[in-house]
């Protein structure tokens, strides 16, 4: 896996302010055929047009490469939902869209590295794998994300909160997997 760190890891300055405190993180789908590697030009597209309040998540991940844009301990604007930028860390898994570039079994490979980066982040803030601390953009905000996993593990099924917890304790079984395998020097490498 390479890791890539935009030029906010190496300046003082930041966007926002930094998150009162981290709650877990929030697993989005980017309904796109984007590789983590090419957010890099997308998002500075979106800086130099002064368009990041339209959105921007802390980490980018695909396959191969995760993008660091933003550190994770400040604010980002990942869910449309105050309290969840302000608290949570947006995982934006790559080429998710329906019927695009990666069929299901390629896109889940992608899920798997999601899964390992999601447990990687929670044991660097010292929080366990459950449904408080592992979230998805739709219990913040009305929206089909992440609508590739839904429609892949829930058949496109419902949209109730008995499908969102299915969905979740699928997820969290999965980050579960590899929880207690990451390493401190794992842990070093997160942005």
């Amino acid at each position: 896996m390479e890791h890539i760190y935009s030029d906010y890891f190496n300046l003082t300055e930041t966007i926002t302010e930094l998150k009162r405190d981290i709650l877990g993180v929030v697993l989005h789908d980017d309904a796109e055929n984007y590789t983590a590697k090419a957010y890099i030009t997308w998002l500075k597209k979106r800086i130099d047009q002064d368009e990041l309040e339209k959105g921007w998540a802390s980490v980018y991940v695909d396959q191969t490469t995760c993008y660091w844009f933003h550190p994770t301990h400040y604010t980002e604007w990942h869910c449309g939902d105050k309290f969840a930028n302000t608290h949570y860390i947006g995982i934006e898994r790559c080429q998710s869209k329906i019927n695009g570039v990666l069929n299901d079994n390629e896109f889940m490979k992608i899920e798997e590295v999601s899964f390992w980066l999601a447990a990687a982040i929670l044991k660097k803030y010292h929080l366990p794998v459950n449904r408080t601390t592992v979230r998805i953009h739709k219990e913040f905000y009305n929206t089909a994300c992440p609508a590739r996993s839904w429609l892949i593990h829930l058949q496109n099924g419902l949209d109730t909160l008995e499908s969102i917890n299915k969905l979740k304790d699928y997820f969290i079984f999965k980050i579960s997997q590899y929880y207690s395998d990451i390493s401190k020097k794992d842990i070093e490498i997160l942005g």
